[in-house]
């Protein structure tokens, strides 16, 4: 046995390396088990020993001490009942055994958090003070370890003579009163503790009226001074009920999602699930399932278009198989998949799905049956479930077979579509196939090539299930900005019919969303693409042409309209960005000739005619968009601009090449070019040649997927007979409380579209409709059935709606500030009206408490289901023990730690170099093949003798060297409910 003192020694220097090599706990316990066989320590020294390493770590307080102190000693459930001392879950360890000792616990608590508060108000300004201390997930850790300590101290009976006990109060000058204001400080801060940690804290105040005084001005706001002191602590006494995560939550948020241009980014709906059902991965996949078939069938119910329905399926059948896939290869222990589809099928109407001979006389049925068939064989593909249950799944044979290979991997498809134009017509087509593969094709199209893309609109929809409208976009946009080319690379027609393919798909998307410029991803005002979606179908005069504007106007309109045609010179003195910022220009001039006389219209029309070849077509979008504008704005005769405007839109002659790029023109241009022409035709009823245009268009009027509501549903809405829009909000979530409350959870779910609060935000504004919401809760409070509702309606506040998801994109990835703007909201959120109506609690709670209530109470469950994910990094400590000698007794199997001149630190600690340390690893590996215990405890009285780690001596020369970095976050919900009454 190696003398005390050498062992102390050796346990600091190991202790050092582990605080300053980030250890995570679990390796720091496989470590500590060789070490206590090579160099044994009691337990009391040990402990003295874990917290003097305080004196060697780089920061006042380390975060992984207490996470240590918690792995040595509070791990040992099962062993030593009979110890003197507590065992009981997981704080199984105390020397504290008086009520002097457990009123200096609390004192120390309340002090502790007194300081950290006061430092964090003195050191931030205001808008830090709100997310800065909290941000850091060391300072959360360390919060929630303290707010442990007290909610387990408050279950002890000498805590609870502490708190009760006058002379112990006197003794501690008002404990009570110190203690009530730590908590108080405490609560508002730490909305990233775990929730029931700070319902059990809320709980435990109000039962001790632990409120204390109005806390001191340096602990607080200024501006709140004046309040009542009451409310300033109303919102600690606000005691939430239990969490219900309903069928309808879940519903309302995948409709936010897919009600107009798909809001699918994986980290944001990752996030938002994970809030959600935290680490229960099953019943979060089963209820996906349930509310996505839920989704389909009220698309049926309400017989949706058929883009939309396709949508719905294709997310289905599509998204899903591939979003388990990658959370079962990302899971550490599997997910049984086919369970959960079952659990999930049997949640849904039974009547939904007919047999095969009813099919045919059951359209909509048949949607949800071949949807439900779709998906097996999809999750077969992803091999998620084997093919064998498709059968028992579905209850009946399959009418298809499993589609043969499988599913695409994205570089299997790259190449042939790099090197084949045809293949990726025929990939882009099978997007549209229900065999859930899309999710593969769309990386390998979007990363390939992305000529075509724009003539298939239900493909987009499609694409942005799978990648977001920036990661498509962002790239195109750079490369249309830094458009550059020389002779060398030939003919300056096919540079043109390049640059279009890609604009025209930009401008797709963009009309088709409706997105804005940080939606795309562009963030320079100098942007080619900013100026284009800002001036482009605007003329200008040509006074205010540069030199070089009026030459190349000048080029294009005698290539046009005098010369022969178009030649290499017009097109490479002007390049495709400049020629499109010319373009309205290039309109307003020509038809101004035509409409003074100096042109004749004949030759205006063949010249326009040249803008419908296939690689100037894209410049038809802009040009159309500034006829609409100069037949709306003009006061003149309309006669010439709307020949020109039919003569473009139903051209008498086009090449088949060019066909399908003119349908997408005008899929672009047709909704705001009716809208125009219907005001000429209102201001000249008797015209006969505007109808024509406008039978031309309606085939293309259908383009957009902006979640817009139809005229009907809001004359429906807004004709509700109590209280109008704000009244049909109530109706909606009262009804969906009611779906959720039914005890028949199997029947056909109830009718939503989320149109509807999109219209009422956009219409009424946020304020009113969070005022809607809040009325509803209150009255849900009074039958009973709040909790319920709370989930509802925070699903609604948190639903994704197109003008905040960059917001919300940016919380879970934020952007690189240096290189991009921040993006902003344009509009006044749900969200962030419910932040403004929580800052107004304190004076909300002495006119109407029960509103306050809901309010806070909103305000929690939406704060849970909106965090960020965690910003705990993951700190590579794979060499802790490199440069340690790991030897024996003899020199054999001792941990030799001893100092060396090398290595001279606080504590005089040293190091040598191991040459045998890769034999050791090579051991741990198979140690941990074997089975290795991992139990870790502390010396023989924590169950750490040799006879306890099922290995014999010369095992202890086995360390892992998987030293992965640990998660130091100490929210365990299962600490709350300790039992430390043998500890005093």
């Amino acid at each position: 046995m190696l003398p005390d003192e050498a062992n102390s020694d050796r346990w600091r220097t190991f202790l050092h390396r582990c605080l300053s090599q980030r250890v995570d706990v679990d390796e720091f316990k496989g470590l500590s088990k060789l070490m206590l066989n090579r160099s044994p320590v009691k337990e009391d020294e040990l402990l003295d020993l874990l917290l003097g390493a305080r004196a060697t770590s780089s920061v006042s307080w380390d975060p992984l001490l207490p996470v240590y102190v918690d792995g040595l000693f509070f791990d040992s459930h099962d062993r030593h009942k009979s110890h003197s001392r507590c065992y009981d879950g997981r704080l199984h360890w105390c020397h504290t055994r008086t009520i002097t000792e457990a009123a200096d616990l609390f004192a120390a608590a309340a002090g502790w958090i007194e300081a950290v508060v006061s430092w964090n108000n003195e050191n931030l300004d205001i808008m830090q003070q709100a997310s800065g201390l909290m941000s850091n997930p060391d300072a959360v850790s360390l919060f929630e370890s303290v707010g442990i300590l007290l909610a387990a101290l408050f279950n002890t009976s000498k805590g609870i003579d502490a708190l009760t006990s006058t002379w112990i109060d006197r003794a501690h000058q008002g404990l009570k009163v110190k203690l009530g204001q730590s908590i108080t400080s405490y609560l508002p801060i730490c909305v990233d503790v775990s929730l029931p940690l700070r319902h059990r804290l809320d709980a435990l105040q109000k039962e001790f009226n632990l409120y204390g005084q109005q806390p001191s001005k340096n602990l607080g706001n200024s501006e709140i001074d004046g309040l009542n002191v009451n409310s300033l602590h109303f919102e600690t006494s606000v005691i939430d009920g239990p969490i219900i995560n309903t069928r309808a939550g879940l519903y309302v948020y995948l409709n936010s999602m897919l009600v107009g241009r798909p809001l699918v980014d994986d980290s944001v709906l990752i996030n938002f699930l994970t809030n959600r059902y935290e680490d229960h991965q099953e019943i979060l996949i089963s209820e996906m399932i349930t509310a996505a078939f839920d989704v389909l069938s009220n698309g049926v119910n309400r017989n949706e278009s058929g883009r939309t329905m396709f949508l719905f399926r294709s997310f289905l059948v599509n998204k899903l198989p591939a979003l388990f896939s990658a959370m079962t290869t990302a899971s550490m222990v599997p997910i049984p998949i086919e369970m959960c589809i079952t659990q999930a099928l049997s949640r849904l109407d039974p009547n939904a799905f007919p047999s095969f001979s009813q099919m045919f006389s059951m359209q909509g049925s048949s949607i949800l049956s071949d949807a439900r068939q779709e998906f097996l064989f999809a999750c077969a593909n992803h091999r998620l479930i084997p093919e064998s249950s498709i059968e028992r799944l579905l209850g009946e044979n399959p009418m298809q077979t499993l589609p043969v290979g499988g599913p695409y991997q994205k570089d299997d498809l790259v190449p042939q579509i790099t090197t084949n134009l045809e293949r990726a017509d025929q990939l882009i087509g099978e997007i549209e196939s229900m065999e859930g593969n899309a999710g593969a094709i769309v990386r390998a199209v979007t990363e390939g090539i992305c000529n075509s893309l724009s003539r298939r609109p239900q493909a987009l929809d499609v694409i942005l299930l799978f990648r977001t409208a920036k990661q498509v976009l962002q790239p195109l946009c750079a490369l249309l900005d830094s458009w550059r080319w020389d002779e060398e690379q030939g003919e300056n027609q096919l540079v043109y019919d390049e640059f279009g393919s890609i604009l025209l798909l930009v401008l797709a998307f963009k009309y088709r969303y409706d997105l804005s410029p940080s939606d795309i991803g562009i963030s320079s005002n100098s942007s080619f693409l900013v100026q284009l979606f800002d001036r482009g179908v605007r003329s200008q005069k040509l006074s205010d042409l540069s030199e070089k504007q009026n030459r190349d106007l000048g080029s294009w309109i005698t290539a046009l309209f005098i010369a022969e045609g178009i030649n290499e010179e017009t097109m490479s003195s002007c390049s495709p960005q400049e020629f499109y910022l010319l373009v309205a220009t290039l309109f307003d001039q020509s038809l101004g000739a035509c409409e003074s006389g100096k042109l004749d219209f004949d030759t205006v029309k063949g010249g326009f005619e040249y803008l419908l070849e296939p690689f100037l077509l894209p410049a038809l979008v802009v040009g159309l968009g500034w006829l609409g504008n100069h037949l709306w704005e003009s006061e003149t005769d309309p006669a010439i601009p709307l020949k020109a405007l039919l003569s473009l839109v139903k051209p008498s002659s086009i090449s088949g090449e060019a066909q399908a790029i003119h349908k997408t023109v005008l899929n672009i241009t047709a909704r705001p070019l009716e809208e125009q022409l219907k005001d000429v035709r209102t201001r000249h009823q008797s015209r006969t040649d505007i109808k024509p245009i406008l039978d031309a268009l309606d085939p293309y009027l259908s383009f957009r997927r902006v979640g817009s509501s139809h005229r009907s549903e809001l004359d429906n809405w807004a004709a509700q007979p109590a209280g109008g829009l704000p009244g049909s909000i109530r109706n909606t979530l009262q009804a969906l409380v009611l779906w959720s409350t039914s005890s028949e959870m199997a029947m056909q779910p109830q009718s939503y579209t989320h149109r509807q609060i999109l219209a009422c935000i956009r219409i009424l504004g946020s304020t009113r409709v969070l005022a809607a919401l809040l009325d509803e809760l209150k009255h849900q409070a009074e039958t009973g059935n709040l909790d319920v509702a709370l989930d509802i309606a925070a699903t609604i506040v948190c639903a994704p709606m197109a003008e905040s998801f960059a917001v919300d994109q940016n919380c879970c990835q934020p952007v690189d500030s240096t290189k991009e703007a921040l993006p902003r909201c344009p509009i006044l959120s749900l969200r962030d009206s419910l932040a403004l109506q929580h800052d107004n609690v304190p004076k909300i709670s002495e006119k109407d408490p029960v509103r306050a209530e809901m309010i806070v109470r909103l305000w929690r469950r939406v704060s849970v289901l909106a965090a960020p994910p965690s910003q705990v990094s993951n700190i590579d400590v794979s060499n802790i023990i490199q440069n340690m000698h790991l030897g024996g007794v003899d020199g054999q199997d001792r941990i030799d730690l001893e100092p060396t001149a090398g290595d001279v630190g606080d504590g005089g600690v040293g190091e040598d170099n191991s040459d045998n340390i890769n034999d050791m690893l090579d051991k741990a590996a198979a140690a941990a093949a074997a089975g290795m215990d991992g139990g870790v405890g502390v010396g023989q009285d924590l169950g750490l003798g040799v006879g306890d780690t099922g290995m014999d001596t010369t095992g202890m020369d086995a360390i892992d060297d998987v030293l992965n970095a640990a998660d130091m976050a100490v929210g365990n919900p299962e600490f709350l409910d300790l039992d430390m009454e043998g500890m005093f």
